[in-house]
């Protein structure tokens, strides 16, 4: 058996996409806007977890001269 050219595959190549100054600002941009969003939304949720009675600010019942039970907190040797 011969191998002919005509029996031969052509081999298609791609075209390269070249990186321009635009592209990259433009992803640039995107990915920012991604991060600003993620860790804007990551400090809002953690100050929505704040508990606004734990948050060092004497609360009313503190002021009045009631004294209510402490919470009862465990130390955490680290």
């Amino acid at each position: 058996m011969t191998i002919v050219v005509e029996d031969a595959s052509t081999v298609q190549v791609a075209p390269v996409r070249h990186v321009t100054l635009g592209w990259f600002l433009k992803r640039s941009l995107i990915g920012l806007v991604i991060l600003a969003v993620a860790m804007g939304g990551l400090a809002w949720l953690t100050y929505a977890s704040i508990d606004p009675d734990l948050d060092g600010v004497p609360s009313q019942k503190a002021t009045t001269g009631h004294h209510e039970p402490a919470a009862r907190i465990t130390p955490v040797e680290l």
